[in-house]
């Protein structure tokens, strides 16, 4: 099951890159340095919790530059977590309905850990 996850994520992220870049020659690099730079976050991947704030804008490459338009997830949405690369997150957003999954980066500050999240909402 973890290969599969991985491969899929792997094709959703290239099909993401190559749709979104395409003819920006800057986010395409960008992402080519961090899929070479990235720490991986474990061999599990991790699940993080959109915080407070409003959207939360996936990008094709850690750069905020490379914002995909209309490509976006809001407070409460769960994401896998797969690499760290400087102030970006590289993760999936599978939609809870339709299980379609969403690939790229989004910005790190935005995202808690999920017992992080859970605490905040138990002291309310």
């Amino acid at each position: 099951m973890k290969l599969i996850q991985t491969v899929l994520f792997l094709v959703l992220t290239a099909v993401t890159v190559s749709a979104q870049a395409n003819g920006n020659a800057w986010c395409a690099d960008a992402f080519e340095t961090a899929q070479q730079e990235k720490s991986t976050t474990a061999a599990t991947p991790a699940l993080r919790v959109v915080n407070a704030g409003g959207r939360v804008y996936f990008h094709s490459a850690p750069d905020e530059r490379c914002r995909l338009k209309g490509v976006f997830v809001v407070p409460n949405d769960r994401l896998e977590v797969f690499a760290d690369h400087g102030a970006y997150t590289e993760v999936i957003y599978w939609h809870p309905v339709t299980g379609a999954g969403t690939a790229g980066w989004v910005p790190s500050a935005r995202l808690a850990e999920m017992r992080q999240m859970l605490g905040y909402i138990n002291s309310r």
